[in-house]
């Protein structure tokens, strides 16, 4: 729990959270530190979805939208047929990160799909 509380305070989650969330997870962090596990179950789930929302960075949306983009588009034959290289491209991350932040800009790609 403290590395993501470090790591929310580092990508700017702890901000996006709202004052209730923030309270609950740093106060979960103290009881931790002071008294040992969590046992009440209402209260884990609520801590675990919190530290759903912290770990979800922007760059981890990005990389899953364009994953889902990417697998699209494999399943096109005709885009397959017009770039052979393309399974080759969809296995560096780089490319799989362009395609997500065109997604995420809402630019439309150049490619037409049939």
């Amino acid at each position: 729990m403290l590395y993501l509380w470090n790591k929310g305070k580092r990508n700017g989650a702890l901000r996006r959270l709202g004052y209730l969330r923030r309270g609950l997870f740093s106060a979960a962090l103290e009881y931790c530190r002071m008294k040992g596990k969590i046992a009440h179950p209402r209260l884990v789930t609520l801590i675990e979805s919190i530290a759903e929302l912290i770990k979800n960075s922007i760059g981890a949306k990005i990389l899953s939208r364009g994953k889902d983009r990417a697998l699209e588009m494999i399943k096109n034959p005709h885009l397959n047929q017009i770039f052979p290289t393309f399974s080759e491209w969809v296995k560096i991350n780089s490319y799989v990160f362009w395609l997500g932040t065109t997604l995420l800009e809402g630019k439309k790609t150049w490619i037409n799909y049939y």
